[in-house]
């Protein structure tokens, strides 16, 4: 019966992210994530689905407990998960809300994970940012870019961390390179 309920809840769950990757007119992809939650609360997948589809409409505050039951069940017996994409997904939702101190934390619990350094990393440096800790944005942002070099957005924002630490020229070649290198496109 468990293996049933395993395949059951695999099918919706793929059906839905289907509805939401093709963009479905007559069929709801949260149809498929809530019944998957409802035969199984604490399922990290729907969970974590249903979470970002709500990030997507601005619903920060009801993305939450969804992300928060991903990342409890996924964490229950590893701190260390071997998928970030729920911590990763919880840090949006407080930044989004203002609780910025708290997906500082979630954030950096992500970039344990490999596949999410580079996005995890990018976020604390934009909280660093807004702290004015250009020091540690800095940190951050090279710990990104070592994952993922051609994020532009990156390169942006770490001249501009340099432009703040006085460091103008090296923001500048920094600019240039990015500019470069979006040439080469």
């Amino acid at each position: 019966r468990r293996q049933r309920q395993m395949c059951i809840r695999d099918r919706l769950y793929l059906t839905g992210l289907h509805l939401e990757q093709y963009r479905h007119a007559t069929y709801s992809a949260t149809d498929y994530y809530q019944e998957a939650i409802r035969r199984d609360p604490i399922d990290v997948r729907n969970n974590n689905a249903m979470g970002l589809w709500l990030i997507r409409k601005g619903q920060f505050a009801k993305a939450e407990p969804y992300l928060r039951q991903a990342v409890k069940t996924l964490t229950e017996r590893n701190p260390n998960p071997y998928d970030g994409e729920p911590l990763y997904n919880l840090g949006l939702s407080l930044k989004y809300q203002g609780k910025t101190e708290e997906a500082y934390d979630f954030f950096y619990k992500a970039c344990w994970n490999a596949a999410w350094q580079d996005a995890g990393y990018y976020s604390l440096a934009q909280l660093s940012v807004a702290r004015g800790d250009w020091e540690e944005a800095l940190y951050e942002i090279d710990k990104s870019l070592v994952r993922n070099w051609h994020n532009l957005r990156g390169r942006h924002l770490k001249a501009t961390i340099l432009r703040h630490l006085g460091r103008k020229e090296d923001a500048l070649s920094c600019l240039l390179y990015t500019s470069d290198a979006a040439d080469d496109k």
